[in-house]
């Protein structure tokens, strides 16, 4: 089934290549299943309208946290803090793929109806009445329909006429952090502390935040979008001895109860945070100045290997459909071989299809675009189709077996991550030739004085293939009955002199893939019949017993003498007869039968046997038995 995405991909054809091989030639292509690759720092997302693509794993956010709540539970009651380290008391919002920072889902909430609980009764430091350790609270927002005022986190404990805790706000679009009676004095009194943001908050963008709690400085800083808003510290003479929520609160830590708007990757962690790091996604260039270098990291998609239905397949395009953002890098490696290999092999070595110098007539339309005017969306992915025979000169190759590489890196910003959406790969599969027509017996002989016995002549249509005509032949099988074929007759000897003569060497003569030591059967034996008596046209060859001796196993070297250093004296072996081989020989009083298939010019035992024709009808002959 033609893979939904794309077009039917209408292939080009390669000049040379077709010139010369100029047979049956059949275009094919494979669309690449993306859900079969073997991913590295690569996941599999899918479009607006549902379609798989390819991009980078975003940074594992959870990596060394307290807490982290990515929100990418298929319901809201499953949610889990992948950290492990706290218990989700309650949760209720709605799991949004819409509208998402990272990941496939975010939270929705929509005011007092939703809202998570977290357990204020952990060793987390999230929850502690007494914060030693440094640490920070990451988060992204995107508001929704804000009152007046929206209460986005909040862990308070009411008692003794006062009020103690924090909470973050959200007040006429802008941002207040406040601590109440947070920070316990000597004497048992509490200060408390007040954060802002300088500004309203963006509705159509996501906005990150960071509250940074520094207990050795007694400091608390607020970051948005990367930026410090607003910082608030208690004075050093003051005798702090805590640090904390109230000893005696076990409330829960409230997040989005009296909020609207959308909440991704909540994380708390010990430490100091880097407000460049979190912000960004993905992992990107790093450098070490104590050593003075760099380096940056990579997603990897493989393929699995493929194998077209015939050998001798010739590249011809790639088809990409991707979306590869200003500074951000898609890679493409292909690399083939006419023998199967292991996805996992190093060789055959990687051939990069490089797209950094794809030429804009390669751009093709939008495959989803359905009408003239509907333009791409900004930012969208664009279709290319690379002529391979363009992009690699003339260093193409035959093959059988392909794989696929793509390589992933993030813009300088670590922002943003290349998609891939489609990869089509086309190429043109050589044909075997059809099976040869119009066999027939034009001649023969009981005993033939020259040949020193039965001869036979067979003769046959040409075959259309020019790629079978210029640099192919024919191969005759026989046996004792129509389906019984005991022998093959792979080449001939245009030198054959009278008589018998020992099997020809490869001393002289030019190797052929069909046979190592005989000029091919192409049907021009000048001993056939003429061919005004053929009834037109046609190729001949006839056959004795010196032709199938020439067939015959070639005698095998260096069994003249025991070189076994066991023996002290070397036994001379009696001779093999070079005509004693394993073909039958035509006997008088037997009935044979002949069927031809012919082979084209990429005709290869090894990397290519399937480029050998079906064979033809059969045919008989009897010879007299006296």
């Amino acid at each position: 089934m033609r893979n939904k995405i794309l077009y039917p991909v209408y292939l080009l054809g390669l000049v040379g290549l077709v010139s010369f091989f100029s047979g049956p030639i059949s275009a094919e292509s494979n669309s690449f299943s993306l859900s079969a690759f073997v991913l590295k720092y690569v996941r599999l997302g899918s479009t607006e309208n549902g379609a798989p693509k390819l991009e980078l794993s975003p940074r594992d956010r959870k990596e060394g946290s307290d807490l982290f709540l990515d929100f990418e539970e298929k319901e809201a009651a499953d949610l889990s803090d992948k950290a492990g380290g706290y218990r989700i008391l309650t949760s209720s919002y709605l799991p949004d793929a819409a509208k998402v920072h990272s990941g496939k889902r975010s939270a929705g909430f929509v005011g007092k109806r939703s809202g998570i609980k977290v357990s204020g009764k952990t060793k987390g430091i999230l929850t502690s009445p007494d914060i030693k350790e440094e640490f920070y609270i990451s988060f992204f927002l995107l508001p929704g329909n804000l009152d007046k005022e929206a209460v986005l986190l909040s862990k308070d404990l009411y008692t003794r006429g006062k009020k103690f805790g924090w909470d973050l706000r959200i007040k006429d679009e802008i941002p207040i952090l406040e601590f109440r009676n947070f920070f316990q004095k000597a004497d048992k009194t509490h200060l408390s502390l007040k954060l802002a943001g300088n500004s309203r908050l963006s509705r159509s963008d996501w906005n990150h935040f960071i509250i940074h709690f520094k207990p050795a400085q007694r400091e608390i800083v607020l970051y948005i979008n990367g930026k410090e808003t607003d910082r608030a510290s208690v004075s050093s003479k003051e005798p702090i001895i805590r640090i904390g929520f109230h000893p005696e609160d076990s409330t829960p830590f409230k997040i989005g109860e009296s909020f609207y708007g959308w909440l991704d990757d909540f994380l708390v962690s010990k430490g100091s945070p880097d407000p460049e790091v979190l912000s960004t996604q993905y992992d990107g260039q790093k450098y070490d100045p104590s050593s003075f270098t760099a380096d940056a990291k990579f997603g990897t998609a493989v393929s699995p290997v493929y194998k077209t239905k015939f050998s001798n397949s010739i590249p011809e395009a790639v088809l990409l459909k991707a979306n590869v953002p200003k500074s951000s890098v898609l890679e493409l490696y292909f690399r083939s071989s006419p023998k199967i290999f292991s996805k996992t092999e190093e060789y055959p070595a990687w051939k990069s299809i490089d797209l950094r110098k794809i030429e804009e007539e390669f751009k093709e339309d939008d495959p989803y675009r359905e009408t003239e005017e509907e333009s791409s969306p900004k930012g969208k992915s664009s279709s290319y189709r690379i002529p391979l025979d363009k992009v690699w000169g003339n260093k193409l190759s035959y093959f059988k077996y392909y794989q696929v590489k793509v390589k992933f890196k993030t813009d300088s910003g670590s922002k943003s991550s290349p998609e891939l959406e489609a990869l089509t790969f086309s190429y043109r599969e050589t044909l075997p030739p059809v099976r040869p027509a119009g066999l027939k017996i034009v001649n023969f002989d009981d005993y033939d004085p020259e040949a020193q016995g039965p001869r036979v002549c067979l003769s046959w249509t040409q075959n259309p293939e020019r790629n079978v005509q210029q640099k192919g032949g024919y191969v005759i099988h026989y046996g004792v009955g129509p389906n019984r074929m005991v022998g093959i007759l792979k080449g001939t000897s245009k030198e054959l002199a009278k008589g018998k003569m020992p099997v020809l060497t490869t001393k002289g003569k030019t190797k052929h893939p069909m046979s190592e030591y005989l000029d091919p059967i192409l049907g021009d034996d000048p001993t056939c019949p003429k061919r005004n008596d053929m009834s037109g046209p046609k190729l001949c060859q006839c056959i004795d017993n010196r032709l199938i001796s020439l067939n015959a196993e070639k005698p095998e070297e260096n069994e003249d003498e025991d070189e076994s250093p066991k023996s002290k004296k070397k036994r001379p072996k009696p001779r093999k007869d070079p005509y004693d081989k394993k073909l039958l020989f035509f006997q008088k009083g037997l009935t044979y039968y002949f069927k031809v298939a012919a082979y084209n010019a990429v005709y290869d035992p090894e990397n290519g046997p399937d480029q050998l024709s079906p064979l033809s009808d059969p045919v008989e002959v009897y010879f007299l038995s006296e």
